[in-house]
């Protein structure tokens, strides 16, 4: 079974695309297809099951790989609020580029990072990395939601500040 521990990398001293603290605007933020995009990294392999008949990682692969991170992120987040009873997350919309082929065997390190935090929801902001090589990007829409009642309900205070760690403002979007 792969590991599927989160592997952190140290935020940098000024988040990206904000004020340094002498005032002076830090560098742009690096794009979704950037390994010095993320925060927030989650291990996972390339299986022999994820192949198509020409050998590269099929698209349903993508997204469980995407998935993996995603949830070891919002867990890591906010213990238990993907569980799928009462308050937690829900994922809402998943947009996906598929940048370049992936082949078996492989290590696939998963980023993650937040590029916009709303009043019930947050877009989570992935790439899918083999080595240094982008092989696909995604944003995913997650809403905090009570789905005992089918309802979306605002951030809590907790929740937000947690998001707040890893929220790249003005980072570019797919």
């Amino acid at each position: 079974m792969p590991s599927r521990l989160p592997c952190r990398r140290p935020l940098p001293c000024a988040p990206e695309g904000m004020e340094t603290g002498d005032g002076t605007p830090a560098a742009a933020s690096p794009g979704a297809r950037e390994r010095s995009a993320y925060r927030f990294w989650t291990r996972d392999i390339v299986r022999f099951q994820d192949l198509d008949r020409l050998g590269h990682v099929n698209n349903v692969s993508f997204a469980i790989y995407l998935e993996s991170g995603r949830v070891d992120f919002l867990e890591t987040l906010n213990p238990g609020a993907t569980a799928g009873a009462g308050v937690g997350w829900v994922i809402a919309r998943l947009v996906l580029d598929f940048v370049a082929e992936a082949r078996y065997p492989a290590d696939v390190e998963i980023g993650s990072r937040i590029v916009h935090i709303g009043r019930t929801s947050c877009i989570i902001g992935q790439g899918l990395f083999i080595g240094e090589r982008c092989f696909g990007a995604a944003e995913s829409v997650c809403v905090w939601a009570d789905t005992n009642a089918g309802r979306s309900q605002p951030l809590p205070a907790d929740v937000r500040a947690a998001l707040d760690a890893y929220h790249v403002p003005g980072a570019p979007r797919l």
